[in-house]
């Protein structure tokens, strides 16, 4: 399922309000939930950040 793009905050990073934001999953803490989204330059940031880690730890080849 592809989460739609929304108006919204984005909490961390750039901290930027009132713009497209994609729900990235839950921020839960005390047993309190919250949703943590992100706008597109930060997810890419993200994406981008992911994708090296997975890459420096990817099985080597037989």
């Amino acid at each position: 399922m592809e989460w739609p793009w929304i108006t919204g905050d984005y909490w961390l990073g750039c901290g930027r309000t009132g713009v497209l934001v994609i729900w990235l999953g839950p921020v839960e803490w005390d047993e309190q939930h919250a949703p943590f989204c992100a706008c597109e330059p930060c997810l890419d940031r993200l994406k981008a950040q992911a994708l090296a880690y997975f890459m420096e730890r990817r099985p080597a080849s037989p």
